[in-house]
């Protein structure tokens, strides 16, 4: 797979991840406990999506670590990489926290939680798409 369709690829997942964060979020301001089994439908999908992305993205970060690369571009590598593992761990506990249970128990704190998770991600996100992704490009990768 050339480079463009990579870019494109984890693009167009960034963008289908912001529009399931932001659907959730409009959803989460009126849900109400009886909406439980919709939340849980949404947050499967999401984190499946989520997993699938990361698997890609993954598989572009390998890639890359194999060819010769600037020392601005390894950085940027190890940089996305400690904030990547940053942003599992702090899902993971996410997913952890908020059982079902919880969120019928506290709507307005899940709320709150999930807004701070996705304002996390789209940083994330917004930060790959200004200095990951470049890297894909060959020219970039082409040491001088």
């Amino acid at each position: 797979m050339g480079s463009k369709m990579m870019m494109t690829d984890l693009r167009h997942d960034h963008d289908g991840l912001r529009r399931m964060m932001q659907d959730f979020a409009l959803m989460m301001r009126s849900a109400r406990p009886e909406d439980m089994l919709e939340v849980t439908r949404r947050r499967i999908a999401f984190s499946q999506a989520f997993r699938e992305h990361m698997a890609r993205e993954d598989g572009m970060v390998q890639q890359l670590r194999k060819m010769p690369l600037s020392p601005e571009a390894g950085q940027a590598l190890r940089e996305h990489g400690r904030a990547i593992v940053a942003l599992f761990l702090r899902y993971s506990d996410h997913i952890k926290i908020w059982t079902p249970a919880q969120i019928e128990a506290d709507w307005a704190g899940y709320r709150t939680a999930v807004m701070g998770l996705q304002d996390g991600l789209r940083e994330r996100m917004a930060w790959e798409e200004q200095y990951l992704h470049p890297l894909l490009r060959p020219e970039v990768r082409i040491a001088a």
